[in-house]
């Protein structure tokens, strides 16, 4: 599947933007990778980078979006832990798309703490999303799941990046 007919899919409408040292950039984005597709989420911390790579996780799962009609009324409390960051993200992934299958809700946020403790990382907080509605966000792509082609997380100067290939 090419990356440029997933961007032909999805509207997307109202989405802030993260402001860093004077440049307007994305918070989030999807890129070609073969026959699957990465997503990769930004933020100054390394929670927001989790909570934005939900974002365009969310971009390949539904046909449209518009990001100021978003109610974010469903919360799940969420737990997971790794010996890597990398590790971590493909885990954290995985939930979340079980979780989307299995209870028909959309992601769109992570409001929580990541930590190294003990050798390990762990992720702890609540993810917030929206019941699943084909009238409100169509189909998008099946996502099968996160793989660790790709992987990484890493810190950037003064910006936190989470990416993954996922399965299309």
């Amino acid at each position: 599947m090419r990356i440029g007919f997933v961007k032909n899919l999805i509207t997307i409408k109202n989405c802030n933007m993260l402001k860093l040292g004077g440049l307007n950039m994305m918070k989030f984005e999807a890129f070609e990778h073969g026959a699957d597709i990465g997503i990769r989420g930004y933020g100054k911390t390394l929670s927001e980078a989790f909570s934005n790579i939900l974002k365009a996780l969310v971009t390949l799962l539904v046909e449209k979006i518009d990001w100021k009609e978003i109610n974010l009324r469903e919360k799940h409390s969420i737990k997971v832990e790794a010996e890597f960051l990398d590790e971590l993200l493909v885990i954290f992934i995985n939930k979340v798309l079980s979780l989307f299958y299995l209870e028909k809700v959309l992601f769109f946020e992570f409001k929580g703490e990541i930590e190294e403790k003990n050798g390990k990382y762990i992720l702890k907080g609540e993810l917030l999303g929206e019941n699943y509605s084909h009238e409100k966000f169509g189909y998008g792509v099946e996502v099968k799941g996160a793989t660790f082609t790709m992987a990484e997380v890493k810190k950037e100067k003064d910006l936190w990046v989470a990416q993954c290939v996922v399965d299309v």
